[in-house]
């Protein structure tokens, strides 16, 4: 199993940033292939819509300067694609949300090409937003036609300043079963 890793977080030393290292140590033990993508490093120029993506219908876009077509294949060759960030002011962070808009449209217009593959999230906030931001995800991976991996209790943590993620032990219980999840689903491939 290839798993592609999203860093949502802006701060490359915070609780998502240090758990994204975590996760794919866990990963990578378990025989999983990882490849980090730390999502503050782009510059996403905003989609505007001008569905050059549908005319083309090769789930390119036509923006080719800000890392979004190479992201979207990297995304493409995974078979898992593991969303981990906070809640910033009550929802995913802008960085991300700029990539996800336009990504969503350049696959629903595009090629589809997340159709089948396995995602999941996990998210991080000081006290709120955190749900809100998990399910932002959940409905951007449904859109895409991909299987969602889900974990009991759901993973979604309560933390401010790392390392206080690995307080959270009903979260973090969450988090191990997602991960035994995902490496079930790898030993069944």
């Amino acid at each position: 199993m290839r798993a592609l890793i999203f860093n949502g977080s802006t701060r490359p030393m915070g609780n998502s940033s240090n758990l994204t290292g975590d996760i794919i140590e866990k990963l990578e033990r378990e025989g999983i292939e990882t490849l980090r993508v730390d999502l503050y490093s782009y510059k996403f120029t905003p989609c505007n819509a001008c569905l050059t993506c549908e005319m083309r219908g090769d789930g390119m876009c036509a923006d080719q300067s800000d890392g979004t077509n190479e992201i979207l294949g990297a995304m493409r060759e995974a078979d898992l694609i593991l969303f981990i960030s906070p809640s910033y002011a009550g929802s995913i962070p802008g960085p991300v949300r700029t990539f996800m808009e336009k990504a969503s449209l350049i696959l629903e217009k595009g090629d589809k090409g997340l159709r089948g593959k396995y995602g999941a999230a996990i998210t991080v906030s000081e006290h709120d937003g955190a749900e809100t931001a998990y399910w932002q995800y959940v409905y951007w991976m449904l859109r895409a036609q991909m299987l969602v991996v889900g974990s009991c209790p759901m993973p979604i943590i309560r933390a401010l300043v790392s390392p206080e993620y690995t307080q959270d032990k009903l979260a973090m219980r969450g988090v191990d079963n997602l991960i035994s999840n995902i490496v079930r689903i790898a030993e069944d491939m």
